[in-house]
């Protein structure tokens, strides 16, 4: 909660300032309706550099075809409200079709400059555009100040490893208890929440810089959305065995070398050795004689299968990864 105000004051500061910031050079070059410029500051920052720049730069597209509407249409129609109104349907339908609805309300506020002043010379299409890009381009400068994010994620992350790993530890328990009454899946909720709140973090992260590769923290996250979906079909198989058998427990075994061998560095390739062991080992074991014997070794096998999925998804992610993202992440590992 202290991070969200902070973030949320430094945004204020930005706003305040860059309003009056705006305003200020637009004034002092004497720019018409230099307030303009500060309003349109306060539209262009966003929650990221990307979005900032993005949104900048659709604005100034659109402001051309505003422009051009506008130089066609006052001169033959008026400087009127009835003009203003023509003007605006193939305006809304640019942006719309252009995918820049952004752009919308402060380009249409520079076109009442153009009715206001009932002139759509070269000079008021200057001070215009000169509005634009001081509103814009102090928007974009101050958004270049941005909290860095990296201990934050970070700090999530850990907390995401930390759950995951007591989930994996819980099931290595359990999986050779017979009373599972007390065995409930309520971490997996808040699993969910911090990977939800990491979804969020690391897209801010990648949309706050602009050179090189920034989705390692985005990559991470859904590896570890992926593996909790297949713990959480685990905790439904491990409430389903009724009794203990020693294909229980050497599945607990493997459980711990799981949570031994549990980093964000691991390539998983012991595990997956380790796995490919276990199941050599179940082919040695004798058949299932009964009915719920049977069902039991269902499941077990079944589980299994699961660890299996959840160790070389894993593998995969760490295969995924480039030299430099290694060097980066992981080098201080």
């Amino acid at each position: 909660m202290n991070r969200i105000r902070d973030l949320d004051y430094i945004k204020l500061m930005k706003y305040g300032v860059g309003a009056l910031l705006a305003s200020a050079i637009a004034t002092a070059i004497n720019v018409q309706y230099s307030l303009a410029a500060g309003i349109i500051t306060l539209l262009t920052i966003q929650d990221t550099k990307k979005e900032t720049v993005t949104v900048a730069l659709k604005r100034i597209t659109i402001f051309f075809i505003m422009t051009a509407l506008s130089a066609i249409i006052l001169p033959s129609y008026g400087y009127n409200l009835v003009s203003f109104g023509i003007i605006m349907f193939p305006y809304l339908f640019f942006c719309l079709v252009l995918n820049m609805k952004e752009a919308i309300a402060p380009i249409a506020v520079l076109c009442t400059h153009y009715i206001s002043s009932k002139s759509c010379s070269l000079e008021m299409i200057y001070n215009e555009f000169l509005i634009l890009v001081i509103g814009c381009g102090i928007g974009i400068i101050l958004n270049l100040f941005m909290v860095n994010s990296y201990k934050q994620i970070r700090s999530i992350q850990r907390e995401i490893d930390e759950i995951i790993l007591s989930i994996i530890g819980r099931m290595a328990i359990n999986i050779k208890e017979e009373d599972k009454s007390k065995y409930t899946g309520n971490c997996f909720e808040e699993l969910e929440n911090l990977l939800d709140k990491m979804r969020k973090e690391s897209l801010n992260y990648m949309n706050n810089h602009f050179y090189g590769t920034n989705d390692y923290f985005y990559k991470y996250m859904q590896m570890r959305t992926e593996q909790c979906l297949i713990l959480k079909r685990v905790f439904a198989d491990i409430k389903r065995l009724e009794y203990t058998t020693t294909q229980a427990v050497k599945l607990s075994e493997y459980l711990y070398k799981i949570c031994d061998e549990f980093d964000e560095a691991n390539n998983a390739v012991s595990l997956l050795e380790g796995l490919n062991k276990l199941s050599d080992s179940y082919k040695d074991e004798k058949l299932p004689v009964t009915r719920s014997e049977f069902e039991n070794r269902a499941v077990l096998y079944n589980i299994l299968s699961e660890l299996r999925e959840f160790v070389e998804i894993k593998k995969e992610f760490t295969e995924g990864l480039t030299e430099s993202e290694i060097a980066k992440y992981w080098g201080g590992k």
